[in-house]
């Protein structure tokens, strides 16, 4: 099934840019611009003192509303990008109080209250805000378990904002990211019998099918080869192909910086990169890439990642080398493979997920 570059053959609606995505809520910037502009507003009326803990929030204005109000903003992000800084957990603090930007997951959500909490000064007050379809109504009775009353304390937009405040004592506080780690069980030849996730990480607690689908797939290579698992979450497709073939050698790379702890809690020792993209500059290429890239952010959908990795792979790929990914099949992802590769292959194609192959 090897094409040429340009045709677009088995990618309906290539020619329609992301209509086959947008119709599925693509972009969905009004929860992030929403919801921080309602919380932007409750701090209005609120004089703030000292560190105050802005947490997952991926703009400014949050920051610039702490600063109005009289703190001083302390960001921690967990995903890199735009030249941030991220990381696997927030500051010590102490902090005056928080402000959260309500997670996808419920799991990540109890993770980083519990986070939160622990930088706390003792009748702090912690902020949560989102979008009431990403679960922001629901979210109130899991932020009571954690830290006792909360409740809604404005409104509007389509979004919320709810209020708790840090107990004198929590002795339930799990205060550091080890505390979360989840041993779950897996059935891969050639790894072990189970697998190391954090909350908040892509597939946590399962392999997803997408990665199955992959790994069914993936070619023997030459001793000594160069490997990229690209967006590698805990690090399940670059661990099978480590385990599969010890004379190659893997890099692991995802904008996650917990998802690299998973890695390195299952594969310690091999070579990590927190990035929200292939690296700009550096002389190492790779035989192999292999992704199960992302499509969502926040609730939205995108194929920014993909037609980015499209675009920069071959820079980063040996001669003979090839890029490897599975994605959804409705998405239009041979088009952006197309223009970057002289040969594109769907290696296979069936129930929700395609694997594509390209070579230079």
């Amino acid at each position: 099934m090897a094409r040429k570059r340009g045709a677009h053959e088995g990618d309906k609606g290539a020619h329609r840019g992301d209509k086959g995505v947008s119709g599925r809520d693509r972009h969905a910037p009004w929860r992030d611009s929403a919801a921080a502009s309602l919380v932007a507003k409750a701090l209005a009326g609120i004089e703030l003192a000292g560190d105050v803990l802005v947490m997952l929030e991926r703009g400014e204005d949050v920051a610039e509303a702490v600063r109005a109000s009289g703190g001083e903003p302390r960001p921690w992000r967990r995903m890199a990008g735009g030249g941030l800084p991220a990381s696997s957990w927030p500051p010590a603090g102490p902090f005056a109080s928080a402000i959260l930007r309500l997670p996808k997951s419920k799991d990540e959500l109890d993770m980083a209250v519990h986070a939160a909490a622990t930088g706390l000064e003792s009748g702090g007050l912690l902020w949560v805000y989102g979008a009431n379809d990403e679960g922001a109504g629901s979210a109130e009775g899991r932020i009571r378990e954690i830290m006792g009353p909360a409740t809604t304390v404005a409104s509007g937009g389509r979004c919320r904002v709810l209020e708790a405040r840090r107990p004198e004592e929590m002795p339930g506080l799990l205060g550091t990211l080890d505390r979360w780690g989840h041993r779950f069980p897996i059935d891969v030849p050639h790894l072990p019998a189970t697998w190391i996730s954090f909350p908040g990480v892509f597939s946590h607690g399962r392999i997803d099918a997408g990665t199955r689908a992959l790994m069914d797939v993936i070619p023997s290579l030459e001793p000594g080869a160069q490997v990229l698992d690209f967006g590698c979450g805990s690090g399940l497709l670059g661990g099978y192909i480590r385990a599969r073939q010890t004379d190659v050698s893997v890099d692991f790379l995802d904008a996650d910086a917990v998802a690299l702890e998973a890695v390195q809690a299952n594969l310690p020792g091999h070579r990590r990169i927190l990035s929200d993209g292939l690296p700009k500059s550096g002389d190492r290429r790779y035989d192999l890439i292999v992704s199960n890239p992302p499509y969502h952010e926040g609730k939205g959908e995108t194929v920014r990642v993909i037609e980015e990795l499209a675009q920069g792979a071959p820079s980063h790929l040996t001669a003979t080398g090839s890029l490897l990914l599975v994605t959804q099949r409705r998405l239009p992802v041979g088009i952006h493979l197309q223009a970057a590769f002289a040969r594109v292959e769907i290696v296979t194609d069936e129930g929700p997920h395609r694997v594509w192959r390209a070579s230079l």
